[in-house]
């Protein structure tokens, strides 16, 4: 195989976009000495923000919503990656590409109709915050 620059200019892009992708997952971490030598810095935060905020209802029915919308729709995903195995091993039989091309179709249908469901939760879940607090609460939704 004759080394052409496309093929030399490819590599070298794949070989730096692998180092970046490396570089950037590596985890830093922080010296905790600083932290960990400040004296009474839990009693502070104790005293200015309190223990822990009590879990409101409905984010407590949002997250478990959001939950069985996620298992739902990786069950949907399996089954679509299932359909296209049973596409693929077909080996051109009319009847196994029928029910493959079926079942993800259904696959389809039913992710759609999860992501459909989800996002009715959440707006849901907004509109109520939003009704209850008098004002829009982010941060709810900033934790899924």
């Amino acid at each position: 195989m004759p080394f052409t620059k496309k093929y030399i200019f490819s590599f070298i892009f794949l070989l730096s976009l692998a180092f970046v992708t490396i570089a950037s997952s590596l985890p830093v971490l922080a010296d905790e000495s600083l932290v960990n030598s400040q004296v009474g810095l839990q009693q502070i935060g104790t005293t200015a923000f309190g223990n822990e905020k009590p879990l409101d209802i409905r984010e407590m029915v949002g997250r478990i919503i959001n939950i069985v919308l996620g298992f739902i729709g990786v069950i949907f995903l399996g089954l679509a990656v299932y359909g296209g195995f049973l596409y693929m091993t077909a080996s051109g039989n009319q009847e196994k590409t029928e029910k493959a091309v079926s079942v993800i179709r259904n696959a389809v249908i039913g992710l759609l109709i999860v992501l459909a469901s989800w996002a009715i939760t959440r707006f849901t879940m907004l509109v109520l915050g939003n009704t209850v607090n008098n004002h829009i609460n982010y941060k709810m939704y900033s934790e899924y």
